[in-house]
């Protein structure tokens, strides 16, 4: 970590377009996620995987594209009303805006834009103090008026000035705080949001319904894709704001499981699945909904004391049993369908956040898939190769040629699933884990499963039959690509679905006259 550093290494590109601002009479200062992050993880490090770099001087926008010009092999100019000017510079994308002093008025998350005089001022409108430090980009010398290095090396994150005002200024920042404690953290430096910033947050969460769904909807993406995904989660509950993201997720607070099969309530088991699920956008998407149905689906199994009869009840405490009168008891607690109602939640959710449907689909198929490994893990008879066949089958989703879901992420999601198992039953759980993958990768070897359809198309079908398109075409074909996959006919015999086609027709009374 370089907090203490008065100045950093600065890269050739960027160094040459600071001098370029300098022989015109204006300085050019490197700002933001930048210079923080090199001041983090060094300069080499840094520079392998950031290539956003911003900027800011005391140029006006019509004087910054006439410096950028002759050096950038790019110029893009849509924010330039704002004052702002992007340049293509070597391997950087650079986006160089005036000096800014934004005005907000009551009730609008929209600045008023006024181009301001200096770098302190420019500085002291920026969200955090850590966001808040800038480097020359002709010599690398660093401006800290607010104190950013020294809240890196002590792991804070802070807001500029008073945290009510810059909160109010951009309530997204109160969102931008949680992904920066998360995402900054590392096991050696780990951060924290200051107390007066914490509060400032809980006590205006509300102002989240300002922002677009799309906004949001990146902030929670940056925290979920996260390495302390977990950490990020837990806090936006903590803070109140996941009430304004994902509202149906409260509800797994404190909702008890069979100790049996889990040793933590639903809320504490999603974090341990989201955490130790790869860090892909569906699987971990995938993680954290996958168990959100269980709060609408609980039920608790009661056994009359008397009688021994069995019921379902939605209650925990003491039931009257409803064959003899007697007493019953809570012995099980079950969540029938919850992968269904969890599957419904998802994609709900994900529409409210603005998310493309193909990404809400393939989580919602994988949440409701989900519990489908647990079956082959508890089964007492082994899978018949069909039945794997199946499996995979069921589990593939692609659209327009792009895949969207499979059994691969099934069953990395399943494997999740185990880690926030009691541990007493995880060893079962994942040598059946591991049986069961085997088996996949056994069947399909022999055979693209996923690809697998049936040897007649639609035009051989309705060659076949005499007839024209029509909705009688699809039965058939799935009966025929159900047989495939089944094993029972092969996926080039023509001459043998043929008779099937025929058999099938037949006996579903397809072209019955009315």
């Amino acid at each position: 970590m370089m907090t203490e550093a008065k100045k950093i290494g600065v890269p050739e590109p960027l160094t040459r377009l600071g001098k370029a601002f300098a022989e015109k009479g204006y300085e050019l200062y490197l700002v933001g996620g930048y210079v923080r992050d090199v001041l983090l993880v060094g300069e080499s490090q840094e520079d392998k995987k950031k290539k956003d770099v911003d900027a800011t001087t005391g140029a006006r926008p019509r004087e910054i594209k006439g410096i950028l010009r002759p050096i950038a092999e790019h110029l893009w100019t849509m924010g330039e009303r704002f004052g702002t000017i992007g340049a293509k510079v070597g391997p950087y994308d650079v986006e160089v805006t005036t000096y800014r002093s934004d005005l907000y008025t009551e009730g609008s998350r929209h600045p008023e834009v006024t181009f301001g005089e200096s770098l302190v001022d420019d500085l002291a409108r920026r969200d955090f103090t850590i966001n808040a430090i800038a480097a020359s980009a002709d010599t690398g010398e660093l401006y800290d008026p607010f104190g950013g290095r020294q809240d890196l090396s002590l792991g804070v994150i802070r807001a500029v000035g008073e945290p009510l005002d810059r909160m109010r200024d951009d309530p997204l920042r109160m969102l931008r705080a949680v992904r920066f404690e998360t995402t900054l953290t590392t096991p050696e430096n780990p951060f924290a949001i200051t107390s007066e910033l914490e509060a400032a947050i809980r006590e205006n969460a509300h102002w989240l319904e300002s922002i677009s769904a799309e906004r949001i909807r990146e902030e929670f993406e940056k925290i979920l894709v996260s390495e302390n995904v977990a950490k990020g989660l837990r806090t936006l509950v903590r803070l109140g704001l996941m009430p304004y993201i994902v509202p149906e997720f409260m509800e797994t607070l404190a909702v008890e499981q069979d100790t049996e099969f889990h040793h933590k309530d639903v809320f504490e088991h999603t974090l341990i699945v989201t955490q130790n699920v790869e860090a892909g956008p569906i699987l971990r998407k995938a993680a954290f909904f996958h168990d959100i149905g269980k709060p609408r689906t609980l039920v608790y199994e009661h056994r009359c004391t008397y009688c021994g009869h069995k019921s379902t009840q939605k209650t925990a405490g003491e039931g009257e049993c409803e064959r003899c009168g007697g007493r019953t008891l809570p012995k099980k607690i079950h969540f029938y369908g919850h992968e269904n109602v969890g599957a419904h939640i998802a994609k709900k959710a994900m529409k409210r956040l603005a998310y493309p449907k193909d990404d809400a689909d393939a989580v919602a198929h994988l949440v409701s898939n989900h519990m489908r490994p647990m079956g082959y893990a508890v089964g007492r008879d082994p899978w018949s190769d069909s039945a794997v066949r199946r499996f995979v089958r069921d589990t593939y989703l692609e659209r327009g040629g792009r895949v969207l879901a499979d059994v691969d992420m099934l069953l990395k999601l399943a494997r999740a699933d185990i880690t926030g198992s009691a541990p007493r039953r995880r060893r079962i759980a994942e040598e059946s884990w591991r049986s069961l993958k085997d088996r996949v990768d056994e069947v399909r070897a022999e055979d693209a499963i996923e690809k697998l359809e049936s040897p007649l198309d639609g035009n051989q079908l309705m060659q076949l039959f005499g007839r024209g398109p029509g909705r009688w075409i699809k039965p058939i074909k799935d009966y025929l690509e159900n047989e495939v996959v089944e094993g029972r006919l092969g996926k080039d015999d023509t001459e043998g679905a043929t008779d099937l086609a025929r058999f099938y027709a037949q006996e579903h009374d397809l072209f019955e006259e009315g």
